[in-house]
């Protein structure tokens, strides 16, 4: 037994250690430590693109922690504008672009401010108000582009370890389940745990709420992109609750990566190293046997900033972190400098006829993600020709076809080549359409 809770917490260790999945995914986007080093080379036609974003971490405490790094990076790097917010959230401004990101949640009375278990992932009342707010934000025509949970100490904290000691991972299991259909109990992982912990509520029913939340994106054509996060990592040192924390937090590591349209922001991870690579970690002394688990770098709590329960140092690490995940929501591949795209066909000199199959072709680079191919009558009108990824390079074109109908013949169109947040990446003529 003891040979097996080594080979589990070496697994969690490997784990964190695997490189951040920057190129072509076959498993979730996930941003953890390493995104850190990156926020400085997100090209700037990707900070303009992400000063166009609505941005929503709805939490308590600890989720102010975000905000508070957001001020900071903006304070040292003008590049990073930000408008910090909780509650309404503000339009965009063309004139003066700024990323807005707050905490907000639309109820009946109008805006609040922030969110815990009981209003984001334990009741069916809480999953129907998080719908409402990307719903209304999307009908007020100012749409929320990322949302996902701040995390307080919702894993350790109300009920310490107890019940029933788990066969498989070695520990009781801790945390608050406010709002759940029990009350506020302890809670594990999945459904079994229910016989441990009397609480029906577990870290699936946190996944299977932000899964119900993208896929309630994806049914009504909204672009908001409902992500997964890890929480703090600060307190419990050298204890049974800070390990059990622990394997909650690689749960929803390994949930993420089966699948790769799920996005992890790793609050946790972030925090657990420091500038110099390095990482902090607890012990916890399992009835002789030393069990060791990811803890909050000392550095990420120095200084620290009032109500994030985090130092600035920490704080800025959750900013720079941040920007790289929504430079790479935006499109950005993470690995290029700004995205180009050049159309190869058409090129102005064609004669097409209206219901020949075409290829409309391109070469980019600096872009992942979908492209959005659009028609333009006479310089104004903008149809959907397709969507489809960058990487694709050619698209079969009925001519003369878009998503919902077909022009007629003329010499005023072209072919607009777009990322899928709206910016034009190329335009060319066709010579003529018959």
């Amino acid at each position: 037994m003891n040979i097996c809770k080594g080979l589990f917490y070496l697994l969690v260790a490997f784990f964190c250690l695997l490189p951040m999945n920057l190129g072509a995914q076959s498993e979730g986007l996930v941003i953890d430590h390493r995104a850190v080093a990156l926020y400085d080379k997100i090209p700037q036609a990707y900070i303009d693109i992400v000063k166009t974003m609505l941005v929503d971490i709805p939490g308590e405490s600890h989720a102010s922690g975000y905000r508070a790094g957001m001020n900071l990076l903006n304070g040292i790097d003008p590049r990073f504008k930000v408008t910090v917010f909780t509650g309404t959230p503000p339009a965009h401004n063309a004139v003066t672009p700024r990323l807005r990101f707050g905490g907000f949640r639309r109820t009946a009375s109008g805006w609040a401010g922030g969110a815990g278990e009981a209003t984001f992932y334990t009741n069916a009342n809480a999953l129907q108000g998080i719908k409402n707010t990307i719903q209304y934000t999307h009908t007020l025509g100012n749409p929320v582009n990322v949302i996902g949970f701040g995390w307080c100490w919702d894993m350790t904290w109300h009920n310490s370890p107890g019940g029933t000691r788990d066969s498989v991972h070695g520990v009781r299991w801790a945390g608050s389940s406010e709002g759940g259909p029990q009350g506020d109990l302890r809670w594990g992982l999945d459904a079994d745990d229910q016989a441990l912990t009397g609480n029906s509520i577990s870290m699936d029913s946190y996944l299977q709420a932000v899964e119900e939340y993208r896929t309630f994106c994806t049914a009504n054509v909204y672009a908001t992109k409902a992500i997964f996060t890890t929480g703090p990592v600060d307190g419990n040192s050298g204890n049974e609750n800070g390990c059990q924390r622990e394997i909650k937090h690689q749960y929803i590591r390994n949930f993420v990566k089966a699948d790769a349209n799920r996005i992890l922001f790793d609050y946790a991870d972030i925090l657990v190293y420091n500038e110099a690579g390095q990482a902090g970690v607890g012990q916890w002394n399992d009835g002789g046997t030393l069990r060791t688990y990811l803890q909050i770098h000392a550095d990420n709590l120095s200084n620290e900033v009032s109500g994030t329960h985090i130092g600035s140092q920490g704080c800025l690490r959750l900013a720079k972190a941040m920007w790289v995940l929504l430079a790479r929501i935006a499109g950005w591949d993470g690995l290029s400098g700004d995205p180009t795209l050049t159309v190869l066909q058409p090129n102005g000199g064609e004669s097409w006829t209206r219901g020949e199959v075409h290829a409309i072709s391109w070469s980019s680079s600096g872009i992942s993600g979908n492209v959005v191919i659009e028609l333009i009558i006479d310089g104004q009108a903008e149809r959907i020709i397709a969507t489809v990824p960058a990487s694709q390079g050619t698209y079969n074109w009925p001519v003369g076809a878009f998503q919902g109908g077909a022009v007629g013949p003329g010499s005023g169109y072209r072919i607009r080549i777009c990322t899928s947040s709206g910016t034009v990446l190329a335009e060319q003529h066709i010579g003529s359409k018959r």
